[in-house]
């Protein structure tokens, strides 16, 4: 969270390619709820291994 706050700029690995991007911390998004919507194998990896749940939505480049 420091390190987004710090700088935003971050790059995400999709489908084995990287994507330049900006990151934004959602505070006031419901976290638990939005997991409902993952895959399962997804949610009960995070839900089992987190611990103070946040939503960081990132927006990759043109």
């Amino acid at each position: 969270m420091r390190n987004i706050k710090a700088d935003p700029r971050v790059r995400v690995r999709i489908r084995g390619r990287w994507h330049e991007g900006t990151a934004h911390l959602l505070p006031d998004d419901d976290p638990v709820a939005r997991l409902r919507r993952l895959p399962r194998v997804n949610s009960l990896g995070v839900r089992a291994l987190g611990t103070d749940l946040l939503t960081v939505r990132v927006d990759l480049a043109g």
